[in-house]
């Protein structure tokens, strides 16, 4: 409870730091995750996206996540958008006490749908292999697809799914995460 405490504390924190901002959302039966997401120019190197996770699960398991991510639009304005970028995770599972870090390296690729009422696909994987991850863990995936609908200019509803899953020392393949979930996106 103190972790989730001093996480939503750090996120608000971060609010005022830059100008254009994202709190995405998710909830499953079993799972939560919360997201900001700033410009990369609060610390001094523009152009990219900056992001501050928190992941909890109903075992008990933790995951605050920090990523730095570049997106583009490839050349002839296709409805494609490209990113590709960094991720590093610091998890906490419960049972057995085990805990992990893992830098990660991935991209995403998002789809616009032409439609009047703005819509999007959108697939994300990051990979921490065995070299960069430490701890208790031996790799780490983090993979996701989601649709979203832009409700209005400011905020988004989206129905995704996540695998999220890390091989750790005791136990071979730990999913954390391998849920349908529901969330909000709010640009501000």
């Amino acid at each position: 409870m103190q972790l989730r405490v001093l996480t939503a504390a750090v996120l608000v924190g971060l609010a005022p730091v830059a100008g254009a901002n994202t709190l995405d959302a998710y909830l499953s039966k079993d799972t939560a995750q919360f997201t900001f997401i700033t410009d990369s120019s609060a610390i001094g190197f523009g152009g990219a996206d900056l992001s501050f996770g928190v992941f909890f699960n109903d075992d008990s398991d933790y995951m605050l996540t920090t990523g730095l991510n570049v997106v583009g639009v490839p050349a002839g304005e296709q409805p494609l958008t490209f990113g590709v970028g960094g991720k590093a995770y610091f998890g906490f599972i419960d049972t057995p006490d085990d805990r992990f870090q893992s830098v990660a390296l991935g991209g995403e690729v998002r789809y616009t749908i032409p439609a009047n009422m703005p819509m999007y696909l959108a697939a994300e994987a990051y990979y921490g292999p065995r070299v960069t991850t430490f701890g208790d863990a031996r790799d780490l995936l983090d993979a996701s697809v989601r649709y979203e609908l832009e409700v209005t200019p400011g905020a988004r509803g989206f129905i995704g799914y996540r695998y999220l899953e890390a091989d750790m020392d005791r136990r071979r393949d730990y999913k954390m995460d391998e849920h349908v979930h529901f969330g909000v996106r709010f640009n501000f």
